[in-house]
């Protein structure tokens, strides 16, 4: 059996590949279905083989006082009579230094959400992806592989690390595994500050297209062959409007600290005590024409419907080429492109290459088919359960 080369893409569009001769050239191509949420949902999805809501990642911060790092904040009320942003920095780095998690994201810091709510919310994310236990009752295939002995090898996929794809130039295959995952995560970074067709993303582009030729030809002369995987997480939309939520809470007589809330990049979500409060929030959300609340129709087509409301009563989505100027991961968006929008829009697909033949009546390959049908290529059981499927014909 051929080795298998698995390279990620982490934000590569369809239409980018123009400039990436050695991928565009692979004889097998689809456009990749995304999930509807951000990296932690993605790579949960891909890794699983299932929808988030068997996984149950969906956002980075959910609700959860029980386990909350940040519970030590109520026995020094003073704290939150001092609700400013070197005390957010404070309570950050003192929580960061006591709370030890493996995930890729730790604990972000947190911004323009009053500090009296932070004991409610915890990192939803606690280990890294390819640990043991990193989603329990959803075992990844990194855990499925090290269960069959199955020796495998991964390159640019360490925590904290954007530059992935200088650790994949640098690398030297030395040795044949069956499997071998090549992560290049720079390409959502370099996307988010300039665009996908700025001059600069293409020419780097270049340079990862190059990188990926490189590996491949190295492991023809090592071992005289290879099957090729390529696929990205999710695509690009360019950031056309700018949505300042708490200046339209203020325009209405009202003030958004006063509810429990988050707010990501396109989504902004809320915890109410009462029905007054939804009221109160619904009344100003239905004044910005580019968005909705997410219906429980919604949420079970985009299988994010969760057991219990951690990630929030009421669920705000803004449509694609939108985005809330202030969120919890800072003051002022500088980000120039986008993701996390509803899959159905065509600039939100991904990318899936390969030498292997993929089945013509799969049209579009899914982000839970990467777990099943890369077990295929290496010889494994397909485990019953998974909601994605082997591609392969």
């Amino acid at each position: 059996m051929k080795p298998v080369i698995s390279v990620f893409f982490d934000g590569l569009k369809p239409e980018s590949l123009s400039v990436m001769p050695f991928l565009n050239a692979l004889p097998h191509q689809r456009r990749l279905e995304t999930v509807l949420g951000y990296s932690v949902t993605c790579h949960a999805s891909m890794y699983t083989g299932v929808y988030p809501d068997r996984h149950g990642l969906w956002f980075l911060w959910q609700r959860s006082p029980q386990t909350s790092p940040f519970h030590w904040i109520t026995r020094i009320p003073l704290l939150t009579h001092l609700d400013c942003l070197p005390v957010w920095m404070l309570v950050h780095r003192l929580t960061a230094r006591r709370t030890h998690l493996t995930a890729y994201w730790g604990i972000p810091r947190l911004y323009n959400l009053p500090l009296r709510y932070w004991p409610n919310i915890d990192v939803a994310e606690k280990r890294y992806w390819d640990e043991d236990g990193y989603l329990d009752g959803c075992p990844t295939i990194f855990e499925r592989l090290r269960q069959a002995n199955l020796s495998y090898e991964v390159v640019g996929m360490v925590p904290h690390v954007i530059d992935t794809s200088r650790l994949v130039a640098e690398h030297r295959f030395t040795e044949v595994c069956p499997w071998h995952y090549l992560f290049i995560g720079d390409v959502d970074a370099l996307t988010h500050h300039a665009t996908q067709t700025a001059p600069e993303v293409l020419d780097k582009l270049r340079q990862f297209d190059q990188i990926v030729a490189d590996r491949c030809a190295e492991m023809k002369r090592l071992a005289g062959g290879y099957e090729l995987v390529v696929w990205s997480d999710h695509g690009h939309v360019p950031l056309q409007q700018k949505i300042d939520l708490y200046a339209l809470f203020r325009q209405s007589g009202d003030r958004l600290s006063r509810y429990m809330h988050i707010i990501d990049t396109n989504f902004a979500r809320f915890w109410f005590r009462d029905d007054r409060e939804r009221q109160q929030v619904t009344a100003v959300l239905e004044k910005i024409p580019n968005g909705f609340v997410l219906s429980p129709e919604d949420m079970q087509r985009e299988h994010v419907t969760m057991p219990d409301n951690r990630y929030g009563d009421l669920i705000f989505y803004l449509d694609a080429g939108s985005a809330f100027s202030r969120t919890i991961f800072g003051f002022g968006l500088r980000q120039k492109s986008i993701h996390g929008y509803l899959p159905s829009h065509p600039d939100c697909d991904g990318v899936f290459l390969s030498t292997a033949p993929i089945a013509p009546a799969v049209e579009r390959v899914r982000l839970v088919d990467i777990q099943p049908s890369l077990l295929a290529l290496l010889g494994q059981p397909i485990p019953s359960g998974l909601d994605g499927r082997v591609i392969w014909s």
